[in-house]
């Protein structure tokens, strides 16, 4: 019993977010930052009431982390590598709560129903798109890109105000 006792108090302590989710970037094993290719890129300093940044994830994940606004004014390079996260499209058993649940009615037609704009923000939902970047200090970012753009390659897709491209 003391032993149930104590590995809860321990998650309490710690927090399941921890142990969920990684909390700080990878970094790339025989980094030399200034021999890579790439864009480059330096972060934003955020507002105060911004701690973090909200299109820079630590994980190639919705659900992971985002990266701390302690690293304002850290140089990157983007990397060719696009990551793409599908999930599945809400229906009436995937729903977060009882309230959608009753307003979500689903017959397998629901584009017919829809306006664009609504069916434009479920793809976006249902698709997750990031670009791999490597910081100045050797850690592994990723960068939210418009999920719904044909042509991933293109700068202007990066969805993000926290950082501004260099060259």
């Amino acid at each position: 019993m003391l032993r149930i006792l104590s590995i809860v108090i321990f998650f309490l302590l710690v927090g399941c977010g921890s142990l969920n989710f990684r909390t700080t970037p990878l970094t790339m094993e025989n980094c030399q930052y200034s021999n890579l290719f790439g864009i480059e890129f330096i972060l934003n300093p955020l507002p105060a009431n911004t701690p973090i940044y909200q299109h820079v994830y630590i994980t190639q994940s919705r659900e992971g982390k985002h990266l701390p606004s302690s690293y304002a004014g850290v140089k990157g390079k983007l990397t060719d590598q696009i990551f793409i996260r599908d999930y599945p499209k809400e229906t009436f058993w995937r729903t977060p709560n009882l309230f959608e649940r009753s307003s979500l009615y689903d017959d397998g037609y629901d584009d017919l129903y829809i306006s664009k704009a609504q069916k434009e923000a479920r793809d976006r939902k249902a698709k997750f798109v990031v670009r791999q970047a490597i910081l100045q200090n050797c850690q592994i970012v990723y960068i939210a890109i418009d999920s719904l753009a044909k042509d991933r390659d293109n700068l202007s897709l990066i969805q993000s105000s926290d950082l501004s491209i260099i060259k």
